[in-house]
């Protein structure tokens, strides 16, 4: 069984914890199971047509016997980009799971509705085998800071994947609409966590 989780963590302009919730994650997208597909299809020339965050089908192979530098999912974004890795918006829309974009992304940046992003970082905590079943657990952390001068509300959390394969493109693989709203004060900033778990038994 394949599960995640949401942390969110925000604090004011003084470093003061606000706002904290975990929730659970509901919406890996068809385009998550469209990258599966990609890779059981693998066979030196098997592809499938995935829609990126742009809004367009493009051939993606799990595996291709022509190209030497290819990176299916990648999403250790650095720091200020926006385009992949952990990605936040204010929209509020119900999922669907054919979406391939936040409804409303924040922007990176200091201007008015924007957050600085900041880069990712991995906690690989390998298989935990204290629960039974035992889980494999993979951790990744972004923080968002808030130099708009006015607070910003974050209402919807995604990932994106980047892959790279005689190209560049990016694409939404889970996008969960949050319980609650998390409003960041200005000069604060908020802090995403986002726990992927895959059951061992």
């Amino acid at each position: 069984m394949l599960k995640g989780t949401i942390e969110i963590l925000v604090k004011d302009e003084n470093g003061k914890i606000v706002k904290y919730g975990r929730h659970e994650m509901h919406s890996f997208l068809n385009n998550f199971l469209k990258f599966l597909e990609a890779f059981m299809r693998s066979n030196g020339t098997g592809s499938v047509t995935i829609t990126d965050t742009g809004g367009t089908g493009r051939t993606v192979y799990g595996t291709h016997r022509d190209i030497l530098f290819h990176a299916q999912m990648g999403v250790l974004a650095p720091d200020n980009d926006d385009t992949y890795g952990i990605i936040v918006g204010s929209g509020t829309t119900p999922v669907n799971l054919n979406q391939y974009a936040l409804v409303s992304k924040i922007s990176h940046g200091t201007g008015s509705g924007q957050l600085d992003y900041n880069p990712i970082t991995v906690d690989d905590y390998n298989v935990d085998t204290s629960v039974s079943p035992p889980v494999y657990r993979l951790r990744f952390v972004r923080s968002f800071a808030n130099a708009s001068g006015a607070t910003v509300t974050i209402n919807e959390v995604g990932i994106v994947v980047r892959y790279r394969c005689n190209n560049d493109l990016r694409f939404l693989v889970a996008r969960d609409v949050l319980p609650t709203s998390y409003t960041v004060p200005a000069g604060g900033s908020a802090t995403v966590a986002v726990t992927v778990e895959v059951e061992l038994g």
